[in-house]
């Protein structure tokens, strides 16, 4: 076979190969036109979840990941006037109503804290220039003082404690202990984490007696109007002296603690405890119906509780639309959900208004109550509420443990010459 013959190739074998390469190339195109579409759908819908976390991300700073549904479809369950923001789940430990004691630790140590040295008002004292408080509890902090001062005249009350750190309150906790043994420190002092002190929303008064030491105010005489009349300002006495088997804390009468105008007078108006409240918030709901606090021309609220989305990083809240004739506020309760605060007051036909329950007909015995002891000033002792045995109570003489003997009445953790407390907690 000569060179010329050896490059021929068979037409048969020829066609085959034509073939092959003909389905390949349609394979190819086919293959890469779909490719092609795939990428641009992705584009697509990368964009609208770009735009979509672009406008969450100007309400409440969301990320891309983990975007819940929306709980409420806008057509059929959202009202007329309102319509949901996206709210991170991690702001359940944030707000003006969380809920800080012996069961629930707060997550928050100090926001937007200011220093109150430099912004109290002149109707009230301060112990020292190295004070903070939330920033939202300024004004009406000062305002409820102003109006004490023009009430009764008097100028004697200082602010004995507000804010205060984790490690601040560990160092309390330690002297107290030290000073009149675990047992009465567990009844008068929460533990470290577990201050209200920490969040900045709570304040403490005080005053001078005759001989120029410090004390706490008992709530009696002049007093007794800052207790009367504090919720009119966001104030509650947080610690009342018939709440002491929930709260576990004694009777604190110089113990205020802000939650806002609408949930300060529904506490007292139902005589309930900030652990009463919330817990039986959760049965007033944006679908079921919110709860009406209505004050005539003073304020209508509609309050609601929106529970956590556990499932993803976010909740979706329903909010009016209208923020100017509705305003609102969201708060955490540090327990589990969310809580909304709508003001109503200029808005009489709010689509919330008919499912609104105008009674509180919670039954706190869902709340847990915890068994403690109750402290009787007058006859200075312990009475053990929860067991008649001795031993838990030594007695029900104060115990101290490291000395295994109980104190006499002058050295007794409770000054009745003063009326208050020798250590400031």
């Amino acid at each position: 076979m000569n060179k010329k013959e050896k490059r021929l190739i068979p037409s048969g074998f020829l066609a085959m190969i034509v073939l092959v390469v003909f389905v390949s190339g349609v394979a190819c195109v086919l293959i890469s036109g779909h490719k092609i579409n795939v990428r641009r759908e992705n584009a697509v819908d990368s964009k609208a979840v770009a735009d979509n976390t672009s406008s969450y991300d100007s309400v409440s700073g969301l990320s891309s990941d983990a975007i819940a549904p929306n709980a409420f479809d806008d057509k059929n369950n959202l009202p007329e006037g309102y319509k949901t923001v996206p709210v991170l789940n991690e702001n359940v430990n944030k707000g003006q109503l969380i809920l800080v004691n012996y069961q629930y630790e707060s997550k928050i140590d100090g926001e937007n804290l200011v220093n109150l040295y430099d912004n109290l008002s002149d109707s009230v004292g301060i112990k020292d220039d190295d004070m903070f408080i939330n920033n939202s509890v300024l004004k009406p902090m000062n305002k409820l003082f102003d109006d004490f001062k023009a009430a009764q005249g008097d100028t004697s009350i200082l602010i004995s404690s507000a804010y205060r750190s984790k490690a601040d309150q560990t160092k309390i906790f330690e002297e107290s202990v030290k000073h009149t043994g675990e047992m009465s420190t567990n009844y008068y002092v929460a533990k470290p984490g577990f201050s209200e002190h920490q969040t900045g929303y709570c304040f403490d008064t005080a005053a001078y007696n005759y001989d120029g030491e410090m004390i706490e105010l008992d709530g009696e005489g002049f007093y007794k109007w800052l207790a009367d009349n504090c919720v009119n300002y966001g104030f509650i006495l947080r610690y009342p002296d018939d709440k002491t088997n929930i709260t576990s804390i004694g009777y604190e009468a110089w113990h205020f603690r802000y939650v806002g105008v609408p949930h300060a007078i529904a506490m007292k108006e139902n005589k309930l405890c900030l652990e009463e409240y919330i817990i039986g918030l959760q049965s007033y709901t944006f679908e079921d119906g919110p709860l009406l606090i209505d004050k005539g021309d003073k304020g209508k609220w509609l309050v609601y509780y929106v529970p956590r989305l556990e499932a993803f990083n976010n909740t979706d809240v329903p909010v009016p639309v209208d923020s100017d004739k509705c305003s609102y506020t969201i708060s955490g309760n540090n327990v589990g959900g969310f809580i909304v605060t709508v003001d109503v007051t200029k808005d009489p036909e709010n689509a919330l208004f008919a499912n609104a329950k105008k009674t509180w007909s919670f039954d706190n015995s869902s709340v847990i109550i915890k068994d403690f002891v109750d402290y009787d000033p007058d006859q200075d002792t312990f009475t053990d509420t929860s067991s008649d045995t001795e031993d838990d109570w030594k007695s029900d003489d104060y115990w101290d443990e490291s000395e295994n003997d109980s104190y006499s009445e002058s050295e007794d953790y409770y000054d009745e010459n003063d009326y208050g407390y020798d250590y400031d907690y």
